[in-house]
């Protein structure tokens, strides 16, 4: 250990006062760790009689220089094959629009302590649920890649809390009423080259809660009528706006998302006669047997809802199945398993919901809305 004196002119005294310690780190390379500013020789030995001790007992890692933004990059560098490519755009688009011209993406992460990570997430509360929660998953990312690498020595996101502007819709539940309002609706659009498909894909969402990449990557093959039960291992992706730019792959959203689902009947039924019609080995094409593409099905969607006058897109459809599996009197574990959430807690945030809902049914189905009107406690009312 080395104590150096260096002149420094806004010092009380002159001078200054370093530290320098050789040592080996982990890899057997020769490292020299050196810090100053200090104003008495007393002090910086101190400070070297503490890193001492730390160096020799393997407890000092070197501050690492990376960026929260340049762990992100090579953290998703590392991943991208083992995420969906639609997961991947669009944490790279929440990145570069949310994150990327903020500050703080350009600071060591190794000096992003708490009250740095919760404050700059307090900024974002008025952001929706979506962004705030991508948001959050970019951090985590970004964190866990540095603790593996040993850029950082812990992770301090486990402590931050988020909040978020809160929707003003909540997701839709169709009644089985609206269910056939919306076959209706889509059956009765003069395109008839596609209408048949959005149909099919309606009822897959409805009786099976899939998701729509889920339903558009559907093949014949995956259905067991004999066993009453479906696969359910890929989902379709695009590369493109063109018809060869679409393929499936089996790289899901989650591990939770493979499973075998059982068949409701009345889909069954629905199914049976569509593939009697549908020569083709894809379950949702249109009469040529070219795949819906997602931004079609959606853009029908919003057509049907401003046509019926309620809020209708493709995942109020798998809101709906969660929801009735719920009401059903499901037990959570099962109802998570068939919603095929990796997260029990996202089945039981669909269950309070629900759960609120019933009560207040319950409550205006026993009292109604009615008011007695020559009871003379309540006089004070005309």
């Amino acid at each position: 250990m080395r104590i150096e004196k260096r002149a420094a002119k806004k010092a009380k005294n002159g001078v200054t006062y370093r530290v320098k310690i050789d040592y080996e780190d982990e890899y057997g390379v020769k490292q020299t760790y050196s810090k100053g500013g200090f104003a008495t020789k007393k002090e910086a030995r101190i400070q070297g009689e503490e890193m001492d001790y730390k160096l020799r007992n393997g407890l000092y890692k070197k501050e690492s220089n990376k960026t929260l933004a340049e762990c992100f990059l090579e953290a998703m560098e590392l991943e991208k094959d083992k995420l969906a490519r639609s997961t991947v755009l669009h944490y790279m688009g929440v990145f570069n629009t949310h994150i990327l011209p903020d500050p703080i993406s350009h600071t060591p992460i190794s000096r992003l302590k708490y009250p740095t990570l919760q404050k700059y997430f307090n900024t974002q509360s008025d952001k929706s649920k979506t962004i705030v929660n991508s948001q959050k998953c970019i951090f985590n990312r970004a964190f866990k890649h540095a603790l593996k690498s040993g850029y950082i020595t812990e992770n301090c996101m486990h402590d931050v809390d988020v909040s978020y502007k809160k929707s003003a819709k909540e997701n839709h539940v169709l009644t089985p009423e609206e269910l056939d309002q919306v076959i209706d609706c889509i059956l009765s659009a003069r395109n008839t080259n596609k209408k048949y498909a959005y149909c099919i894909i309606t009822y897959c969402g409805y009786y099976l809660g899939l998701r729509l990449t889920e339903i558009l990557a559907l093949e014949k093959t995956d259905f067991d009528f004999d066993e009453g039960v479906v696969y359910i291992s890929k989902k379709m992706e695009s590369q493109g706006l063109k018809k060869d730019e679409l393929y499936i792959t089996e790289n899901m959203k989650t591990r939770a998302s493979r499973a075998v689902l059982p068949i409701p009947a009345p889909l069954k039924v629905i199914l049976l006669n569509w593939f009697a019609f549908n020569p083709y080995d894809l379950v949702c094409c249109d009469l040529n047997g070219d795949p819906i593409r997602t931004f079609a099905y959606w853009d029908k969607c919003k057509r049907v809802g401003q046509k019926l006058g309620f809020d209708f897109h493709p995942h109020c459809l798998r809101h709906t199945y969660i929801t009735n599996i719920v009401r059903s009197g499901c037990d959570i574990k099962t109802a998570a398993k068939l919603a095929r959430h990796n997260d029990v807690q996202t089945t039981l945030n669909v269950y309070a919901h629900s759960n609120e809902t019933a009560k207040k049914e319950a409550v205006e189905n026993a009292f109604g809305n009615s008011c007695p009107k020559n009871d003379p406690k309540i006089s004070f009312m005309n």
